[in-house]
């Protein structure tokens, strides 16, 4: 971050009054690299969220404007987060939740660390006052396309450039998307499309977690890490493939749709003649990059049908089987997830 970019928190309310948002307020206000403005757009909220929203506004910080709007009708958390986001006027948008804490210096180390990237993830660590399940994973993440398309970094995690909204499609242009996932996996997935995402492997956020909250879901004891749990992971996506498969079709299909939309716009919007006119002093990037490429190759085949896509599945996973897990794995491990994982992760897509 140079000294001529400013960032602003973007924050969506649905009754939040009473599930912890003034102590998540505290913590924006506490921060030691204040931002430009602190936005946050209310969901049609029924309690008194915007009373406690207007009086933290009166007390911002020196320096900080704090802007409250409620929407009329319901829109949603996509909806809701994009919005909002747009109201922006900084050069860098961090994305805050209502109910977490973040760590005093969140703001200052993301916006070091982002550089001339459009996105910068750091780590948060759950943790509970209610009883409800957590569990913490050490290791270093992985966060580059091919791993994404398999989960996201969180939007608490998250610091992005506001040009980054941009590559975005809307929900008429690309409506599955917006209808599969949140927002968060699309502005994860749009920086890693660009190759223009870098982890600060760092944790910065307090993820409260409470069996209420909308993104709430217990621990799966058999995704905990061992051989018999791979085992029968291994056992039930032999047994049920035929079953969820076409559903993972369509489900790859949205990101596959979803992904040539954002090489699309970022043709558009990132073209010379826009680069001029809002004096970006920094090269924008392109989908042009092998792990783009790769990436549609390889959701092709996640929406095929047949032996072909089987087994060019399976090459793709054995190609990038460093970046498609969770963290680094080290062969023969990895190899051997490798070809195991076009069952494995029919177990994993389950729900759909």
């Amino acid at each position: 971050m140079n000294q001529t970019e400013t960032v602003a928190v973007v924050m969506c309310t649905y009754n939040g009054a009473s599930r912890h948002l003034a102590e998540q307020l505290d913590s924006l206000f506490a921060q030691t690299l204040k931002p430009k403005e602190i936005i946050v757009q209310d969901d049609c909220s029924t309690d008194n969220t915007m009373e406690l929203l207007a009086d933290y506004a009166r007390r911002a910080p020196d320096g900080v404007q704090m802007r409250v709007y409620q929407n009329a009708q319901q829109q949603g958390i996509n909806r809701n987060f994009f919005s909002a986001m747009r109201r922006s006027t900084a050069n860098l948008i961090a994305v805050c939740d209502q109910d977490d804490i973040w760590l005093p210096t969140k703001l200052e180390e993301q916006c070091a660390a982002i550089g001339q990237n459009m996105m910068c993830v750091c780590r948060s660590v759950p943790f509970t006052e209610t009883g409800a399940e957590v569990r913490y994973d050490s290791r270093r993440p992985n966060c580059n396309l091919i791993r994404l398309f398999y989960a996201s970094m969180m939007g608490h995690c998250q610091v992005l450039r506001r040009e980054l909204l941009d590559v975005i499609p809307t929900e008429e242009e690309c409506p599955e998307i917006y209808r599969r996932t949140c927002y968060d996996v699309m502005t994860a997935t749009a920086a890693a499309a660009l190759d223009s995402i870098v982890l600060l492997d760092k944790v910065l956020v307090r993820q409260r977690r409470y069996a209420e909250a909308a993104t709430y879901v217990g621990v799966d004891a058999h995704r905990v890490r061992s051989a018999d749990n791979a085992a029968y992971m291994v056992w039930y996506g032999v047994r049920n493939y035929s079953k969820v498969k076409p559903r993972m079709n369509a489900h790859f299909a949205a990101r596959r749709d979803f992904l040539l939309w954002v090489e699309r716009k970022s043709k558009t919007a990132f073209s010379a003649a826009d680069n001029a006119s809002q004096h970006c002093a920094m090269p924008l990037p392109t989908t042009d990059n092998a792990i783009f490429s790769d990436g549609l190759r390889l959701l092709n085949y996640e929406t095929g049908r047949g032996l072909k896509a089987f087994f060019g599945l399976q090459r793709m996973y054995v190609r990038y089987r460093h970046r498609i897990f969770y963290t680094h794995e080290t062969d023969p491990v990895a190899l051997l997830r490798a070809v195991l994982h076009p069952f494995m992760q029919i177990y994993n897509y389950r729900y759909l």
